[in-house]
């Protein structure tokens, strides 16, 4: 017999209800590949510039070129945010997702580097949508109890991107063919060939989402409450394999509903993102932006130097085996190239046409590693104030301890342990689901992949020119900064103690 509680349910009482089954499971499965994707076609651009020899690129060219996305993440991340907040987070990812895909597959016919940089520039422009789409889709669409630990899983994807996307890139660029378009005025070679074969995880996630449903928090909030009652009915049927009806629910509870004023855009997305920054959301929107910001410097800036660290220390042990510090080393093969070239000034860094074996190791074995600690943490989320604490604590120590290093294992693993501020990233995307409320959720994920990228942005032109020059200053600058967000990090909300049974 159904009762009146059962028909008219507040919103997680009725998301519970819906429970953990092959629809979630599916829904996070769709939105890590969409994610693997863009992390896939955003890392794998760099490995496209390099081996676009026909384009006969210069170092201020193929600077500009791996640049331009970055930007582009920056410049629309806020439009984005106001998108999944006022139209749906389904219809931001299939919108999104879909036209990166053709764009992405289009670059591959650009007649010069200008116009490549334009075409993947508003690819990304696109794209980045999915950065925080697909967290908050799959944040409401999950019951309580798996949330945080299905946002890690897909996290676990981000991290392996360069990995996969380093993977798809060493057997494409081995192939040979030479294909000419007289119409373009351009000959199709491999490199072309890879601007597609990074897009298609994009292609394959942009079709599969279409056959999900829109967030039923969004759809409730928005006071659309019959579909989202509706939604909620699927759910509910494909994770229990029975019949929608079955779920006795008629209405649905909800507080705050999205204020449906006549606004121009400009306003609009100002009134939507105008809580993150005024009480009570204040000082949590820079605490957690903070954090952000720390976690991405810190990893993608330095990350990018791995390879090269590594290929330090391999010429350094094959020609002696005395080994002075990792910082030692670095400013050595400064001196070196400096001296290289002023003996001779015309001297440039040839193209291969191809990414040399020990990247693909590089990038595949530390990739590895980072996605199954993070895939490990997804399973200790009660806990995740803590582990984040641990994360930044572990980065600011390796930090440290890398200028002391007489040995060269143990600095490049302490390099590596230093960059280990990704792993926190699913953790944050946990909290911005959690601590904003539906109405700006989509926009604080937005603008918090925005200050992400914009560190990232900074920190890669910052450590290029630090490194080389200043290096054991560098780390002990970088890991005061990591020790900051610690502190910062310290402010979260505590974790929630299991109830011990009476």
């Amino acid at each position: 017999m159904t009762t009146k509680e059962d028909a008219v349910a507040n919103f997680e009482a009725a998301l519970e209800r819906t429970g953990n089954g092959l629809y979630n499971i599916l829904l996070v499965a769709t939105c890590g590949l969409i994610l693997l994707g863009i992390g896939v076609d955003l890392f794998g651009f760099s490995l496209v510039v390099a081996a676009a020899c026909d384009l006969e690129l210069s170092v201020t060219q193929k600077g500009i070129l791996t640049s331009l996305p970055f930007i582009g993440i920056l410049l629309v991340s806020y439009p984005w945010g106001y998108v999944a907040d006022t139209r749906g987070r389904r219809f931001a990812l299939i919108i999104s997702v879909q036209v990166a895909f053709v764009l992405s597959c289009l670059a591959s016919l650009a007649t010069n580097w200008i116009l490549l940089g334009v075409i993947k520039f508003i690819s990304v422009c696109f794209s980045c949508a999915a950065n925080s789409a697909t967290y908050t889709l799959v944040g409401e669409s999950c019951i309580a109890r798996v949330r945080s630990k299905y946002m890690l899983i897909i996290t676990c994807l981000i991290i392996l991107s360069p990995a996969v996307a380093a993977v798809l890139t060493y057997p494409t660029l081995l192939l040979s063919f030479k294909l000419d378009i007289p119409l373009l005025g351009i000959t199709f070679t491999p490199w072309r060939l890879l601007n597609i074969v990074l897009a298609i995880p994009v292609g394959i996630g942009g079709v599969a989402i279409c056959f999900f449903n829109e967030s039923p928090k969004f759809l409730a909030n928005c006071g659309r409450k019959e579909e989202a009652v509706q939604v909620l009915k699927s759910i509910y049927a494909i994770n229990h394999g029975k019949n929608k009806h079955d779920l006795h629910l008629s209405s649905l509870v909800i507080e705050g509903p999205v204020s449906k004023k006549s606004l121009s855009l400009l306003r609009a997305m100002q009134e939507q993102s105008a809580p993150l920054f005024r009480p009570p959301l204040l000082w949590r929107t820079l605490q957690l932006f903070f954090i952000v910001s720390v976690v991405y410097i810190t990893n993608n800036s330095f990350l990018v130097w791995l390879p090269h660290v590594l290929n330090v220390v391999r010429l350094s042990l094959e020609k002696s085996s005395d080994f002075s510090g990792l910082c030692d080393l670095i400013s050595n093969e400064r001196s070196s190239n400096e001296t290289v070239l002023s003996d001779n000034s015309t001297s440039t860094t040839p193209c291969l046409g191809y990414v040399e074996e020990n990247i693909i190791i590089t990038l595949v074995i530390s990739q590895s590693i980072f996605s199954f600690l993070n895939f490990v943490i997804s399973y200790l989320m009660a806990w995740r104030r803590t582990v984040l604490l641990c994360i930044l604590s572990l980065s600011t120590i390796s930090g440290i301890l890398i200028n002391f290093m007489p040995e060269p294992i143990s600095s490049v693993m302490f390099f590596m342990i230093f960059t280990c501020t990704n792993l926190g990233m699913g953790i944050l995307a946990a909290y911005f689901v959690d601590l904003y409320p539906t109405s700006c959720r989509g926009m604080a994920t937005c603008l918090s992949v925005m200050v992400g990228r914009t560190s990232t942005f900074i920190g890669i032109n910052l450590v290029g020119n630090l490194i080389f020059s200043h290096c054991r200053l560098t780390f002990y600058l970088w890991s005061l900064l990591v020790l900051c967000s610690v502190f910062a990090a310290w402010f979260l909300p505590r974790d929630k103690a299991k109830q011990v049974p009476k």
